[in-house]
């Protein structure tokens, strides 16, 4: 099956397409808002670490004053250049001095002056040599007083930082320092004489970092111009492989490490040390992966409630043009579901529909006789309201009715046996087609043909402005086409006229009179032209059928005394038709009266009508004649068959003439114009009363006798000849094996090949 674009899929799509255009500007704003919050923690982080190298600065510039103090102090340059056994005193006043600088910066925690010529330590609190402070007083990072004094007593020093070691005084516990070391005098790179050595606490740098935004989760190092770490949250003494530890100036970046996501800031301060914060980035975006997933969970809902939403939308939208497919589909059932989407279907539709439309306005123009037929059909039927016809529609029907006064001819054909070869429908389709044309042709353009039944046509005149002219033209086409009709085609015909009426609302009316002056045909009889303003003056009269006529007719049926029945009739149909005015009504009553006798001598005589008539009902035999005189005609042949009936009833010559019929049957079996008629004008009797008669003697229809007697010929000719089908139908009377075969079937029950075959093949096995 081909896949078909669906018009829902894509009103749903679109919907869908519609959804998210908001959606993906909501999650573009997010990201941005997002990658936002990131760079504002970075700055964040930057800013506090600014901050805290500013601190830090300004505690090393204290520092730096301290120094240049300690260095510029006269009593403490004094103690470089004492030799050994001078006075006490010089050290007391310079231990003194040390005292009151002590607290001149809040990172250093403790500071001392080694002296390398005496090997002395000196304190803002004692004098002592090297191996007793580092071993027992101060020990530092666990070092020996000979490795201190190798690490950080020898050589040149200005503001050498070395990293955070522990270190221990009588007066304070065990803590991490850093420690920075300057030779004294300052400048003197040969004759150093003393190292100032100051040790810096770290938890009071660490207390600075921890003012940093999630600095408990943060990776802080101080690393000195050379990459050596200073000092480090993380316990190590060196910051991760690919640290920017030689960057100038400050920023932050995006940094991986072991495989997790960081955020790394740094600054670098005036002397060299560099800041670095290392933030693992879920922890920044602890919060906003929070807001993430909210923001994910309500996003689904929202797709999954829009997308239903959608759905419905789609589904409501879809609905019209649902219906007006399926109301096309339906419209028309040969045609095929939409393969393409349901636009195209509607548009091809539409588009066919109104070629369609066009073809059927130029069919209808084709057909418009047929239209403007009906129409009139309708118009004399009463069935259209003049006044409401609209010019329009009798210009398109090519109606043209030039004239004010109009009248309604009927024509009936009564007899066309002359012009038709048999009573079939195409043979009348041909009765009525020459009616029709030559009609058509007398009115020449003064109105129109309309077929009313099957042997009736009405014709619509529209004449002339003056009566008399208008009866003058109608008179002289009614006798035109009566003459016609009779001396070219054969035909008799029956002319009803109306009266002459103006406007088209005429039609209907001269249609009612027409009919009325048609039924006088009963009495004019057929082949007549019947002028309504002829009838309707007649008064209703009635019929002379006295009783005393009745009985003697009967008695003439009953004694089988035809002639005088046929007399009596006669004298009626003078006596009532011929002499005096009868209605068209009163003319059927007397024909219903005279039918009514003989129904009842029949009844009497317990004869059966349709036996007689062989198979005919007697009223349809009568009543369905036009006229009286046919009636009568009628009526008479039923009283003769009466009469022969009662006859042959009465003489015992019954049996002699019953052989006599079959003898000559026998005779002449082979005749093709063997038939009841040729049979019963040879003896001289009604085709009726030998009918019946025959059927009487031998309990079969004479037809069936002749027919069984030709297949038994036939059976002879098929059991001992080798004919053809053919030839045997035409030698017992058939004109072609056709209806023989059909014949000999519904006897025999089988075919006349099959009954060969039968018959040859019994005799091959007895012999």
């Amino acid at each position: 099956m081909r896949r078909r674009k669906n018009v829902f899929w894509t009103l749903w799509l679109s919907y869908l397409l519609i959804l998210l255009i908001p959606v993906t500007i909501s999650v573009f704003l997010y990201s941005n808002i997002k990658g936002t919050m990131v760079e504002n923690a970075n700055r964040s982080n930057l800013a506090m670490l600014e901050q805290v190298r500013q601190v830090v600065d300004g505690q090393m510039q204290d520092i730096d004053r301290l120094t240049i103090q300690i260095a510029s102090h006269p009593k403490l340059q004094a103690l470089w250049n004492l030799n050994d056994g001078e006075r006490y005193l010089e050290y007391s006043e310079a231990v003194a001095a040390l005292k009151t600088l002590r607290f001149g910066t809040g990172l250093i925690g403790e500071f001392y002056i080694h002296y390398r010529n005496r090997d002395m330590i000196l304190s803002p609190t004692l004098k002592t040599d090297t191996q007793t402070y580092f071993n027992k007083i101060s020990p530092y990072g666990g070092y020996t007083a000979e490795e201190v004094k190798e690490k950080l007593l020898t050589g040149y020093h200005f503001k050498t930082f070395w990293p955070s070691e522990s270190a221990e005084s009588s007066t304070m516990s065990s803590r991490n320092v850093i420690a920075t070391a300057t030779t004294l005098p300052l400048g003197e790179i040969n004759n150093v004489r003393a190292t100032l050595v100051m040790l810096i606490e770290e938890q009071h740098i660490f207390a600075l970092l921890k003012q940093i935004e999630w600095a408990n989760s943060a990776s802080m190092y101080i690393v000195d111009e050379s990459g050596r770490v200073i000092l480090s949250t993380a316990g190590r003494s060196a910051p991760p492989d690919g640290l920017p530890t030689g960057a100038p100036a400050s920023g932050y970046l995006s940094f991986q490490h072991n495989g997790q996501d960081m955020m790394l800031s740094y600054t670098r301060g005036v002397n060299g040390w560099q800041y670095i914060s290392l933030i693992p980035k879920d922890v920044v975006l602890q919060r906003i992966n929070e807001i993430t997933n909210w923001v994910v969970t309500m996003l689904i809902v929202v797709l999954l409630i829009g997308t239903a939403a959608a759905y419905w939308m789609a589904y409501r939208s879809y609905g019209p043009i649902r219906d007006m497919v399926s109301a096309l589909l339906n419209g028309n059932a040969e045609r095929s579901p939409p393969e393409s989407n349901e636009y195209e279907f509607i548009k091809s539709s539409i588009a066919r529909n109104l070629a369609e439309r066009e073809e059927m306005m130029h069919r209808l123009a084709d057909h418009a006789p047929v239209v403007r037929a009906h129409f009139l059909t309708r118009l004399l039927n009463g069935q259209t309201e003049p006044s409401q016809i609209e010019q329009s529609s009798i210009d398109f029907m090519g109606l043209h009715l030039p004239h004010q006064l109009n009248c309604v001819v009927l024509v009936t054909c009564d007899d066309s046996s002359e012009f038709r070869r048999e009573d079939s429908e195409e043979e009348w389709a041909l009765v009525r087609f020459v009616l029709v044309n030559l009609s058509s042709g007398l009115i020449d353009g003064n109105g129109y043909v309309v077929e009313t039944e099957r042997n009736q046509l009405a014709l619509l005149l529209n004449l002339a402005d003056s009566e008399e002219e208008a009866k003058r033209l109608r008179d002289t086409m009614i006798s035109d086409l009566k003459e016609i009709t009779a001396e070219r085609f054969r035909m008799q015909i029956s002319i009803a006229s109306s009266s002459i009426h103006p406007g088209i609302q005429g039609f209907e009316r001269g249609y009612r009179e027409a009919l009325s002056a048609l039924d006088y045909r009963i009495i004019h009889g057929v082949g007549s032209i019947i002028y309504y303003d002829q009838t309707k003056d007649i008064k209703d009269g009635y019929y002379q059928y006295p009783l005393e006529a009745e009985i003697r007719l009967a008695n003439f049926l009953k004694g089988g005394e035809s002639e005088q029945a046929e007399r009596l009739l006669d004298e009626l149909y003078e006596l009532n038709v011929v002499s005096g005015e009868l209605t068209s009504e009163m003319g059927k009553f007397l024909a219903i009266d005279l039918l009514s006798t003989v129904i009842k001598v029949l009844n009497a005589l317990k004869l059966d009508g349709k036996e007689l008539l062989q198979g005919i009902d007697p009223i349809r035999y009568i009543m369905d004649n036009t006229s009286v005189q046919e009636m009568l005609q009628k009526t008479k042949e039923l009283c003769r068959l009466i009469c022969s009936n009662v006859n042959g009833a009465r003489t015992d010559q019954g049996d002699l003439l019953n052989e006599r019929i079959k003898r000559y049957i026998g005779e002449r079996v082979l005749d093709n114009n063997l038939s009841l008629t040729s049979i019963a004008d040879h003896f001289g009797m009604a085709p009726q009363y030998i009918s019946g008669f025959f059927k009487k003697q031998n309990r079969v229809n004479l037809n069936e006798y002749i027919v069984d007697s030709r297949m038994q010929v036939a059976k002879k000719l098929l059991a001992e000849t080798n004919l053809t089908m053919m030839q045997i139908a035409q030698h017992i009377g058939y004109a072609n094996d056709i209806g023989f075969i059909r014949v000999f079937k519904k006897l025999e029950g089988i075919t006349p090949g099959k009954y060969r075959e039968m018959i040859r093949g019994s005799e091959s096995k007895n012999a």
